[in-house]
């Protein structure tokens, strides 16, 4: 009866807000009735081991309702590509391109728990890969977790501090959510010149976003969809095969194309990111 206030700490390894948001409320309700520790292990332990816990008031939490599944047909995490689309327009595209290039990306927001929110969002722009696995939801500008950053050349990097801006080592695209602003880092610039294939993913993301009819699931399809076909085009132009038969794209295969220079180029780190560039 003394207690007043409580707070309710659940570290995890993997991102997934609504997930554990979902499930401290549980157990936090639970504590407010019981006032036991005890009986909130016990729902934890039945999650970690069974995968779900039930309780009288707030029902059954499902672990599978929360799980991020590659198969495209399966439920999706709680996302907001469509969203984040609208809230940039054809601006998006520089994200976009960002990832595909495995650049490094800060992203903004004072609200921790908007930023967190948002983090989710971004490895679904590149369902072909496991972008998750370069997310560092929340980063404090201090040197320790500086250093972290460094260590890693490509990254999607949460930060609170709005004078992350100056610090351009750190980023070649800074996204600034509450402004709505995407900076590209001057020494970044040349990597990230726009061409007509950026220009019609960028209509094409826009015109996704913007159909009412369209669910989040259906729209992070339809993007993964056109970064497939725009690797493959890519690969086409693997024409030479390593010892260990492995295709790569040679720079003479596209100097011989006579390819705009911004074509070129994008191609050219588009291949080195995806590890099929011969240098």
């Amino acid at each position: 009866m003394k207690v007043k206030q409580f707070a309710l700490v659940l570290w995890s390894r993997d991102l997934n807000p609504d997930k554990y948001e979902t499930l401290c409320r549980m157990l936090s309700k639970t504590y407010c009735k019981t006032g036991s520790p005890v009986s909130l292990l016990q729902l934890y332990l039945s999650v970690v081991t069974r995968g779900s816990c039930t309780t009288e008031e707030n029902g059954t939490f499902l672990v599978r309702d929360f799980e991020a599944r590659s198969n495209h047909n399966n439920h999706l995490p709680n996302t907001r590509v469509k969203e984040l689309v609208r809230m940039f327009g054809l601006e998006t595209i520089l994200i976009y391109t960002a990832l595909l290039l495995k650049k490094r990306i800060v992203v903004y927001h004072h609200s921790l728990e908007a930023l967190l929110k948002w983090m989710s969002t971004f490895p679904a722009l590149m369902w072909h890969r496991k972008a998750a696995d370069i997310l560092f939801p929340w980063v404090d500008l201090v040197s320790e977790e500086i250093l972290d950053l460094k260590s890693s050349t490509s990254y999607v990097a949460g930060c609170r501090d709005s004078g992350a801006v100056q610090f351009t080592d750190l980023y070649d695209v800074l996204v600034n959510l509450p402004a709505r602003e995407i900076t590209v880092a001057a020494h970044a610039k040349e990597s990230m010149t726009m061409t007509k294939t950026h220009k019609d993913i960028a209509v094409f993301m826009v015109q996704l976003a913007e159909n009412e009819s369209l669910s989040e699931q259906h729209v992070v399809r339809e993007i993964a969809d056109k970064t497939r076909e725009l690797l493959n085009q890519l690969r086409s132009l693997a024409t030479v095969t390593t010892p260990e038969g492995k295709h790569m794209v040679s720079i003479e295969t596209l100097r011989e194309r006579n390819l705009p220079q911004a074509l070129d180029n994008f191609l050219f780190n588009l291949a080195v990111a995806e590890n099929i560039m011969m240098l």
